[in-house]
């Protein structure tokens, strides 16, 4: 009895202390976090700075004043003269990168790509004549939906240009930016805020994948003959022979049997289009088959009658800019919200006669368990898994433990995660039954992997 009521208790004050840190942690953010923080960057002095005014301080006091040293008398206040001359300029730098940041604005209307710098249009002028000083600043993420970068400064006429590299794709409306202008030395700072109202779309880098073949359900064909249609076919017509046609069409053979040169051309026929659709699911490392998505709906891979929808955004896209605007704003779910629709979607598309999906996976084993729950049952649609990586590592027999962990600390320092192809193969072998096809594509060298499950989608399925 008395170890349930201890029991009871425990958890009675883990749920208040719960409770208590959430309400505290509310009243901060929403009443004295928008006070104390401008009190905070308008101190003038770091703590680097700080620690030294001290020292110098009592070195000048102490030694100098009471023992009536006079070598630290003079250096104590050497020091002090130093750290006032920086603040000076230092503020004499804030002063007037408030003046210019105020008139400076956000072009709207742009495309960024993450983790890649790219010019925003915002610029401020920063004059060289104020001396020992570096303005700098970085968009930062204040809890209002705003989207964090990391931020690089290039100086051009005298003005210092904005170039931003966002954290993940979003579409952003707000951008708040921290201002920051320093001393060399790291003793005086001044720091301040400023949100701004833009229109900017952050989409996944391309990489190399521009340069990607289409992969072999996206791509175009020349099946349908029509006499109406461009000469883009295969070579099966025959003409009269021309000045200036090349050699290597000319029919030998018939030329042989009735004295005349016939060379081959192309024949008149369109390509089909089928109706195709799209599907992203969304994990913490899908960037990479982002990007794939992006190329596919920027080349028009899908076909003339196409729909793209992804994780985290409740309606589909049918056109381009509002499939690349349902692409960013899939990058901004939640975790509880990347388990997306895809089997109503699926359901959808196939009442409305579509034949065939991409379904875009990352590489994340519990993405991959996601889809095969919800693609289970859909037997119209053709299946074809696409997914996308930063680069697929070579795979190293009899390589030792120790060098396969070197090699993981020192060639992969951004702790980005990398996969060989067989790691790749055995994810894929799970949902054999699922899609006809998977494939592959490196972001780094846009190779495409056409199909690595080796011709086991559904033929093994069915066997089973």
């Amino acid at each position: 009895m008395i170890i349930r009521q201890n029991q009871y208790m425990r958890g009675w004050l883990s749920r208040f202390g719960f409770v208590l840190q959430k309400g505290v942690a509310r009243l901060w953010r929403r009443f004295f976090r928008p006070w104390l923080r401008p009190l905070h960057g308008a101190f003038p002095l770091t703590r680097t700075g700080v620690a030294f005014l001290l020292l110098f301080g009592l070195a000048v006091w102490f030694q100098g004043v009471l023992h009536l040293d006079l070598v630290l008398l003079v250096a104590g206040l050497a020091g002090i003269l130093v750290i006032a001359s920086l603040l000076l300029c230092t503020l004499a730098g804030a002063t007037w990168l408030t003046w210019r940041s105020r008139r400076a604005r956000t072009p709207g209307l742009l495309d960024l790509e993450t983790a890649t710098p790219q010019p925003t249009g915002y610029r401020v002028g920063y004059p060289r004549w104020i001396p020992f000083t570096v303005a700098q600043w970085q968009w930062v993420n204040d809890g209002n939906g705003e989207t964090a970068a990391a931020i690089t400064l290039e100086r051009e006429r005298g003005e210092l240009v904005e170039m931003a590299a966002p954290e993940r794709r979003c579409i952003v409306e707000r951008v708040v930016r921290r201002f920051a202008v320093r001393d060399l030395f790291g003793l005086c700072e001044i720091a301040w805020r400023r949100a701004e109202t833009v229109s900017l779309r952050v989409l996944p880098e391309r990489g190399m994948l521009a340069q990607m073949p289409p992969p072999a359900g996206m791509a175009d064909g020349d099946d349908l003959s029509d006499v109406y249609a461009e000469p883009r076919g295969d070579r099966v017509e025959m003409r009269q022979y021309a000045p200036g046609d090349p050699l290597r069409m000319v029919l030998w053979k018939v030329y042989a049997r009735t004295n005349r040169m016939m060379v081959r051309t192309p024949e008149r026929s369109v390509a089909e289009r089928r109706k195709g659709c799209a599907y992203l699911v969304a994990s913490p490392n899908d960037d990479a088959t982002a990007a794939v998505a992006r190329i596919a709906i920027e080349r028009g891979l899908l076909g003339d009658d196409w729909c793209f929808a992804a994780d985290g955004v409740d309606r589909h896209a049918t056109e381009r800019e509002e499939a690349l605007e349902v692409l960013a704003r899939s990058g901004e779910a939640e975790t509880a919200e990347r388990d997306g629709n895809l089997g109503a979607f699926l359901s959808k598309m196939e009442n409305e006669g579509y034949q065939f999906c991409i379904l875009l996976l990352p590489p994340d084993p519990q993405a991959w368990a996601h889809a095969a729950t919800q693609v289970t049952g859909t037997g119209i649609l053709r299946m074809q898994i696409l997914t996308g990586v930063e680069a697929v590592r070579p795979e190293r027999e009899g390589a030792p433990a120790w060098k396969a962990r070197l090699s993981r600390w020192f060639l992969r320092p951004d702790g980005s995660p990398q996969y060989t192809l067989e790691d790749l193969r055995q994810l894929a072998s799970g949902t054999a039954g699922m899609a006809a096809t998977a494939g592959v594509a490196e972001r780094q060298t846009g190779h495409l992997f056409q199909d690595i499950l080796g011709g086991r989608g559904y033929s093994e399925a069915g066997a089973t």
